[in-house]
């Protein structure tokens, strides 16, 4: 078979836990992309966003994934749109020790991570990432972009919108819409939707 080489978009420490799952799903890594100013060869770094076009015309990866963490969020799709623009390929990753459902689907770009369960039904966008130990019970739909931490309990029939953030452990309950770019902090226990470009504190909303 031959070598899958992916490059990632990032280089600090969710970078490396990307990588550390493309790994184990049989791919090797080409190489990091740091953000413009980032020191090329510092830790497997091969150029910054800037780069990307050289470092398609170079032809030394097959595909690539962003992976740059909570910190950045709203640079997400902006990454993710140039790796369209480039026409790169970009594969979803899924941890072998995940459980997901035969009749889930997972997007382009997205990153499940060790131990997640994904129900029966379940949709999850392009770029998303469900981090270790999470569970996406059936029927929900996690938006493009959407970052689910570690331990968060998303429970049946959820709509998780484009760009959301569940912090680590949070629990949503069954029916509930997380809007687009919402925040939910960690620890929560989500009862009510929670209102697009808002943060959820408490059992209320925020602008």
């Amino acid at each position: 078979m031959a070598e899958r080489r992916l490059l990632v978009l990032g280089a600090g420490a969710h970078a490396r836990a990307v990588a550390d799952v493309a790994l184990a799903c049989g791919w090797t890594i080409a190489g990091f992309v740091g953000a413009p100013g980032t020191p090329v060869a510092a830790k497997g770094v091969v150029g910054s966003d800037d780069d990307l076009p050289r470092l398609v015309a170079s032809r030394k990866f097959d595909g690539a994934v962003v992976g740059v963490g909570n910190a950045a969020l709203a640079r997400r799709p902006t990454l993710f749109a140039r790796l369209r623009d480039l026409r790169i390929v970009t594969p979803s990753l899924v941890h072998p020790t995940a459980a997901v459902s035969s009749s889930a689907r997972i997007g382009a770009g997205s990153v499940v991570f060790p131990q997640v369960a994904v129900g029966a039904e379940v949709v999850v966008g392009e770029d998303a990432v469900l981090y270790s130990g999470t569970v996406v019970e059936h029927d929900c739909r996690i938006g493009d972009h959407a970052y689910l931490a570690p331990g968060v309990i998303v429970c049946g029939n959820v709509r998780v919108e484009t760009g959301a953030f569940l912090g680590a452990g949070a629990i949503v309950v069954p029916g509930v819409v997380i809007g687009k770019e919402a925040s939910v902090p960690a620890g929560a226990r989500v009862a009510a939707d929670v209102a697009a470009r808002t943060k959820f504190v408490a059992g209320k909303e925020h602008r």
